[in-house]
């Protein structure tokens, strides 16, 4: 669990919560009232929408697409000479992906928990 997070860029982590805290906040803004419920409520739904993606990301992080990946970048390649074999696409793949981490998954969690002591402490 230690090298997954070592693998934390901290700018790309500010630039998604940037992004994913930008709608919330305008929502709330723009709110004539209960402006803190809106935004635990928006918070919620999006906190929902990037665990859904967390998960499938983390499919692709740990290679179960990788046999689709394969097939379709061989069909594409039908006329290639010498074609590559799976044991080295997946490789290839595997070493691509070590430096990887799982945004949406991290902030996803977090949000839940920020809203959740948004909804049962502050309110």
């Amino acid at each position: 669990m230690r090298k997954r997070f070592k693998n934390l860029r901290w700018q790309v982590l500010l630039t998604h919560l940037l992004i994913t805290l930008g709608y919330p906040a305008a929502k709330a803004f723009t709110s004539p009232e209960k402006r803190l419920l809106v935004f635990c409520d928006v918070l919620t739904i999006v906190a929902g929408i990037l665990i859904v993606a967390g998960v499938v990301y983390s499919l692709a992080l740990h290679g179960d697409f990788d046999i689709a990946g394969f097939a379709l970048k061989r069909g594409i390649h039908a006329s290639n000479p010498t074609p590559q074999t799976y044991d080295d696409y997946r490789k290839k793949r595997k070493e691509k992906r070590e430096d990887a981490f799982n945004y949406p998954l991290f902030l996803g969690l977090v949000y839940v928990a920020v809203s959740a002591f948004i909804a049962y402490v502050l309110l």
